[in-house]
């Protein structure tokens, strides 16, 4: 019980990290080093809770519809390939797709587990950075190394092109 007690505080932690928009900021630049779908997995876990906030608050249906749509456009079903841009089965997109004219908070639920799964497997890591680095300094620190990043993977594939 002590383990689960902890993992669940832990989660709540996590999630609260996500919902404050300092440090959020800080884990997206960090899971974005990581390469793969997690920083888009971020961005979707957070259109979702917009998403969920919009049907508590009674929102028209054409404004929810239109958030959906907006959701599914960037993350299942993008024009960008691939179509799916985000960690998910994909299933578990199809039936996204199938269920999309249903109102209600819960269209994403299952997805938004999924990302939110995957990104908390990068919270044990992302904590031991915070503690190593002070506060102030850890936000530039990974955006120096986003830029490094990104100006590496540039010069590789300029090197491809030119092969």
């Amino acid at each position: 019980e002590g383990l689960w007690m902890s993992s669940s505080k832990e989660i709540l932690l996590f999630r609260r990290i996500l919902l404050n928009p300092a440090t959020c900021l800080q884990f997206q630049h960090f899971v974005y080093l990581k390469g793969g779908f997690l920083e888009n997995d971020l961005l979707f876990w957070l259109e979702v809770q917009r998403y969920k906030d919009l049907c508590h608050s009674h929102s028209d249906e054409a404004t929810v519809q239109q958030k959906i749509s907006t959701i599914i456009s960037c993350f299942i079903s993008s024009s960008v390939p691939p179509a799916l841009q985000i960690d998910i089965p994909p299933e578990q997109a199809q039936q996204i797709l199938e269920k999309r004219r249903e109102l209600g908070p819960y269209v994403f639920r299952e997805a938004q587990m999924s990302v939110f799964n995957q990104l908390l497997k990068f919270w044990p890591e992302f904590q031991d950075l915070r503690k190593e680095i002070q506060e102030e300094q850890l936000l530039p620190l990974l955006q120096e190394r986003r830029m490094r990043h990104t100006a590496q993977v540039r010069r590789r594939r300029r090197k491809e092109e030119e092969e």
